[in-house]
């Protein structure tokens, strides 16, 4: 029996996120906050709910992420262009961090490809890329 993708996805998160956050620990941050950060940078005009939109989650899963960040230091709530709106703005020493963390994040995905190929794991990001751009209509995964 060929295993379903999302059994194999979700079992593959499990123990990547597990790896990721054991190297992101002494940064201060999670994958999962890591990834938020890196998405603003990407695009920084979302708002708070185009943002949990793009990141799969709940606003309220985003607001107590938003919480966690600020008060680490590492984001500001700013109005958004409407007066109903808010956005969000790293700070200043956050692109340092993102920097920082390429290297945690890359012995996390060392240890968890094992000796795949280079050729083999960059397959793995396109198509993993392009699953999210389908999924979520965001041509900025690719």
């Amino acid at each position: 029996m060929r295993a379903p993708i999302p059994y194999l996805l979700a079992y593959a998160h499990t123990i990547a996120s597990r790896l990721a956050d054991a190297e992101l620990r002494p940064h201060g941050l999670t994958v999962r906050q890591f990834g938020l950060l890196a998405q603003l940078r990407a695009e920084p005009e979302l708002t708070i709910s185009e943002l949990a939109r793009q990141l799969g989650i709940t606003r309220q899963s985003l607001h107590g992420m938003v919480d966690e960040l600020e008060r680490g230091g590492h984001l500001v709530r700013e109005p958004g262009a409407s007066g109903r709106t808010r956005r969000l703005a790293l700070t200043p020493d956050t692109a340092r961090l993102l920097a920082d963390a390429r290297g945690p994040l890359a012995r996390a995905e060392a240890e968890f490809l094992g000796r795949m190929p280079v050729r083999d794991r960059e397959a793995l990001r396109a198509l993993l890329q392009r699953a999210l751009a389908e999924a979520t209509d965001d041509e900025a995964w690719l």
